[in-house]
């Protein structure tokens, strides 16, 4: 008879194991006690192997991080459990990859966990070569999305399965199910205001709750904001481009001027006082600009969305601005974009029967070019100075430039800063627009990647903010992250 592969030294056998893939050890670990001793959970060093062929070295994602980060994970990263890490992930990942398993799923509390998972999967993503890469000649790359191993995990937004769709865009099982989009709550709302997750700790004097009120409160309380991240992280989906409810909702979130004031600096962040970002906000003004955005550009080039480019590092450092950590300086574009001034005022005035904006016209306007400088000198001027708190694991970077259309050359002046929001991950942007002789616009954003991501998302309204003003989503991101429309990204 022949000797058994459990009679094998315990060091031979373990290099035979850890090349192993997880089903073939976990089929092994059943076959008998001593096979399952072999691949217990507690033998981290073989199910570190295993997870190593799958997925990216979490360490090297570790290594890149801001201290404040870091030092915010590093209970987690100390007690890292490799084997548990790993079947997290898996588990993630056959709902990504499984319609039926999606489905049977995308409205049970275990979606939670699958969302964290991904978002586990994103955070971890190797970003930029590691030194002993680098010494061996690999050279960071603009985009260089075939260094992460995670990356090529992730579905592209128009590929998803619908199930998969509705996990991202937080829709019920049962919505999914019927293809169609989330209808308005139906229920009691006499107690809206006070629901989780409302927008407003008090009613806005004079403002009642209606039905159309009451339906984004409901939105709100059962949508976490991990779930929101994902989806600002995952970009447009083509499911969502179809949806006009989905539309509708977005905009009531987006032109509601109860969200917007001083309280926020104007811009996507939680009405506390934190600075920390509204996901949930974030991700209804991504949903809005990207639309407009896709259509404007359409035919000249693609934007630069999805996982993708919602990692760090997807641009280079210009060795002539070594302190440009944020890569400021250079061109970028973008848009904004606006309702008509009569429907932006009808769906905000006292009214108990306010427009649901899921068909009203909407503005774009046009392709945008940012041509940017670091500009120190403006660091004390009072339109760049915040109220709200930010990280200081990097310093602030100040900016000048002008704006122009990618149609017409007339250009106006503008400058900002640029500087880590709270939590040292996402990148806080500050733009002034002058022209006429002052200063007109601000736009407030967030770089939701991180330092030197994708695009910066936020809100425009006036200098002045007198109140009841305009207001409406923009999004700007690095020129050199657009893809001409004859290139097709698999990836």
């Amino acid at each position: 008879m022949g000797l058994s592969i459990i009679s094998l030294p315990p060091e031979i056998l373990s290099q035979v194991l850890c090349r192993l893939s997880h089903t073939d050890l976990l089929a092994f670990s059943v076959t008998c006690r001593d096979a399952r001793e072999h691949a217990s959970p507690q033998n981290q060093l073989l199910w570190q192997a295993v997870f190593l062929q799958i997925f990216d070295d979490p360490r090297h994602r570790w290594d890149s991080l801001t201290r404040t980060v870091r030092q915010a994970g590093k209970d987690r990263e100390v007690g890292w459990d490799w084997y548990n890490e790993l079947r997290r992930r898996i588990v993630a990942l056959r709902f990504v990859k499984s319609s039926k398993v999606a489905f049977e799923n995308s409205n049970d509390p275990e979606a939670e966990s699958v969302i964290e998972a991904l978002l586990d999967i994103i955070d971890t993503a190797k970003t930029c070569p590691t030194p002993s890469e680098i010494q061996a000649g690999r050279k960071p790359e603009v985009d260089d999305r075939e260094l992460s191993l995670n990356l090529g995990l992730l579905p592209i937004p128009y590929y998803f399965s619908r199930e998969f769709d509705g996990l991202v865009r937080g829709l019920p099982a049962s919505m999914v199910r019927r293809n169609a989009a989330p209808k308005y709550y139906e229920g009691d709302t006499s107690n809206a205001r006070s629901m989780p997750g409302s927008w407003n700790e008090e009613r806005t004097p004079g403002r009642p709750t209606t039905r159309l009120r009451a339906a984004l409160e409901m939105e709100k309380a059962v949508r976490s904001a991990a779930g929101s991240r994902l989806h600002v992280l995952c970009g447009l989906t083509e499911y969502e481009v179809q949806d006009e409810r989905a539309l509708g909702r977005a905009r009531r979130v987006t032109y509601d001027w109860t969200l917007t004031n001083s309280a926020t600096d104007y811009g996507p962040f939680k009405n506390d006082g934190s600075g920390e970002i509204d996901w949930r906000r974030l991700e209804a003004v991504c949903s809005v600009v990207s639309r407009q955005f896709g259509n404007a550009i359409r035919g000249r080039m693609t934007p630069p969305q999805g996982f993708c480019f919602s990692l760090p590092y997807r641009t280079l450092l210009d060795p002539t601005t070594p302190n440009d950590w944020a890569r400021v300086q250079g061109n970028w574009c973008g848009t904004y974009v606006f309702l008509h001034w009569e429907d932006l005022v009808d769906f905000n005035a006292t009214s108990t029967d306010r427009p649901s904006l899921e068909n009203g016209p909407e503005a774009c306007g046009g392709v945008m070019k940012l041509e940017l400088k670091l500009d120190d000198r403006i660091r004390d001027d009072p339109k760049l100075q915040t109220r709200l708190p930010i990280c200081e694991d990097l310093p602030p970077l100040y900016f000048s430039g002008v704006s122009r259309s990618y149609d017409f050359q007339m250009a106006t002046g503008i400058r900002g800063m640029a500087c880590l929001a709270p939590g040292g991950k996402e990148v806080r942007w500050r733009y002034i627009v002058h022209y006429s002789g002052g200063d007109q616009w601000q736009l407030e954003g967030v770089q939701p990647g991180g330092i030197r991501s994708g695009s910066v998302y936020g809100l425009w309204t006036s200098c002045a903010h007198e109140q009841g003003g305009p207001v409406g989503p923009f999004c700007y991101a690095p020129e050199e992250l657009f893809k001409p429309t004859s290139v097709v990204l698999v990836s």
